[in-house]
């Protein structure tokens, strides 16, 4: 792609641009709370999106002692990520600045290289990018569902993020608050995937969010990083960063190998004391071979194996497939740290095992439902009893996008056969108008997860219950979301949506492989007294975002945001047990023991 580079060579302090810093005393002593002068230069890079397309210009600032670590002042990083706004920049004593965006303050301290904020969520929300006036939180923005309320316990915390103690450092002068680029982009990108990377020559941010990045970092924006060797600075930087980020940002599921560590003493430290395999992977990340790093990226997610949501490994998110021969060198070396790895690490072996387990479960209950239903079968009837094959909690967005807007009728099984959420409302509607049928089986056995929208979406129909749950694992704060759902799915929300009842007596059929969405059904229906039947889930319970690295490249990890719960305030993540235990992957496609199990329940009022 080309980009769009002016140099500006500035001396210390001197700079056209001003982010409006307001001082209320008249001070001039700049110099007290920025002490060193620390000479820079300035550039004027294109910003675009995920497509390639232009969205404007920002200046980044390369101070002298660190060349090539790109920083940003806090006012133009907010201009990016949500155009037409702006922060407010008050010099409240030496080194000390509040800070005011659209929604939120928050306090800085460059002396101590300090943020502090009684809500940074909302000091960073850009989802009015997405709903006027929505807070900052969990949502994938599925035009089938809307938010309405939050209820959040306690209402604020203050919170205070020490970006000195992991040696990055916060800068500042008359002109304004400097961050590194990644660092204030660590601290914005949000669950929807709004986000900005900086990879050298050019921005990218993603206006759209999470629709705009569903295959990962794009070719065109990865392929100028995919060099031998990492500029010594800026590698140094990266690890500092990436410290600061896991320790500080990560959503501590409750299974990963170094998460008990690392929670305690940082990333940094966790990874020292974790024996060689620690060691080993400590090394690679701070490696000036390209090469070198990214198979540090691979092996740290072996010590953050969470069950599916954290991929460190860059190679992940980011298309390297621009440079083929980079891509084969890097999988070559990837191979070989893996190897020295296990060497080190015997005990993940454990945790490979387990996922294996729970992939092997899978594809016998697939091979039992396609004996006894048929090969693609989404929707089986035995006497009185329905089986829904529903594989993934993802639909395709764009054909119920452009029916929302008007420009196409409403998907249908006709157009859409592969659509889940079609397949779903189909089948309810066949069940619902014949008489014979009195039970409903959603079959999630199978189901690896896919958007929060859609199970809110499901349990709506199921339990007429439009509710989230979820807590901040930094904060300690628990919320609960109430959303407005389509049930009828006319396009609208109103009270017709109300009177959107079945008669039928509802069930989930659930494995160890029901994972992350798969896994928060389950939680929420079980709690409204729908019968779970099969074995226990496979958990899952965080939220992703979607990070990048200083270089520009992307990664993936369970955040701290949204760590689910159910609605008795429980981590989810150890799976959900079965209301009845399913012994045999054949028994799950016995549908006479099934149908005895769900009438026993209802019939016992149990629900």
């Amino acid at each position: 792609m080309a980009a769009m580079v002016v140099w500006i060579f500035f001396m210390t302090a001197c700079s056209e641009h001003k982010d409006s810093i307001t001082d209320p005393d008249n001070s001039t002593d700049t110099l007290s709370y920025f002490p060193k002068e620390i000479d820079y230069e300035e550039r004027v890079v294109s910003v675009i999106d995920p497509q390639g397309e232009a969205k404007g210009t920002v200046k980044l600032r390369f101070y002298s002692d660190m060349p090539n670590v790109a920083y940003v002042s806090i006012s133009n990083f907010q201009s990016i990520m949500y155009p037409g706004t702006t922060v407010q920049v008050v010099k409240t004593g030496p080194g000390r600045f509040s800070l005011i965006s659209p929604y939120g303050t928050a306090m800085v301290n460059t002396q101590k290289d300090t943020f502090e904020s009684d809500d940074y969520e909302a000091f960073t929300n850009m989802m009015g990018l997405v709903q006027p006036d929505m807070p900052n939180i969990l949502y994938d923005a599925l035009p089938i569902i809307r938010w309405k309320s939050m209820e959040r316990q306690p209402q604020n915390v203050h919170v205070t993020l020490d970006y000195g103690k992991f040696g990055i450092d916060l800068r500042a002068d008359d002109t304004g608050i400097f961050f590194p680029f990644a660092t204030i982009a660590d601290l914005y990108t949000d669950a929807y995937m709004h986000l900005a990377a900086f990879n050298g020559e050019v921005v990218m941010v993603a206006p759209k969010g999470g629709y705009s990045l569903l295959n990962g970092y794009p070719m065109e924006f990865i392929t100028p990083i995919l060099t031998e060797t990492r500029k010594k600075d800026l590698a140094e930087f990266s690890y500092k960063n990436l410290s600061f980020t896991m320790t500080n940002f990560f959503g501590y599921p409750g299974r990963a190998l170094l998460e008990s560590d690392m929670k305690e003493k940082g990333m940094d430290q966790a990874l020292k004391d974790y024996g060689q395999a620690g060691q080993m992977t400590r090394e690679l990340l701070q490696s000036t071979n390209m090469y070198d790093y990214i198979a540090g990226t691979y092996t740290l997610g072996f010590l953050l194996d969470d069950g599916g949501h954290t991929y460190t490994d860059v190679t992940k998110i980011s298309d390297l497939s621009g440079n083929p021969e980079f891509k084969s060198k890097v999988e070559a070396i990837k191979a070989e740290k893996k190897e020295e790895f296990y060497s080190y690490c015997p005990e993940y072996k454990d945790v490979e095992k387990v996922q294996q387990d729970r992939k092997d479960f899978a594809n016998q209950l697939k091979e039992h439902r396609k004996e006894k239903m048929g090969d693609g079968v989404k929707y089986y009837k035995e006497g009185n009893t329905v089986y829904c094959w529903f594989d993934s909690f993802l639909c395709d967005d764009s054909g119920w996008r452009k029916f929302y807007r008007g420009e196409a009728p409403k998907p249908s099984i006709e157009n859409y056969p592969d659509d889940w959420l079609v397949v779903l409302v189909d089948a309810l509607e066949k069940a619902e108008n014949d008489p014979e049928v009195k039970n409903f089986v959603l079959d999630i056995s199978t189901n690896g997860g896919g958007s929060s929208d859609v199970v809110l979406f499901v349990s709506s129909l199921f339990s007429n219950k439009n509710d989230m749950f979820y807590e901040n694992v930094l904060t300690g704060q628990r919320v609960k979301n109430t959303f407005e759902v389509d049930r009828n799915l006319d396009g609208m929300f109103d009270e017709r949506d109300d009177e959107m009842t079945y008669h039928l007596n509802f069930a989930l059929l659930v494995s160890s492989y029901s994972f992350s969405c798969g896994n928060m059904l389950p939680a929420m229906l079980k709690d409204y007294g729908i019968p779970l039947i099969g074995q226990q889930t496979g958990g899952g319970s965080c939220g992703v975002l979607f990070n990048p690295t200083a270089e520009g490249f992307g990664y993936r990890y369970s955040t701290h945001k949204s760590r689910l719960i159910n609605t008795k305030g429980e981590n989810i993540d150890k799976g959900i047990v079965p209301t009845y235990t399913l012994e045999t992957p054949e028994d799950f496609y016995d549908i006479q023991k099934v149908t005895q199990l769900i009438e026993s329940y209802y019939s016992a009022g149990s629900h």
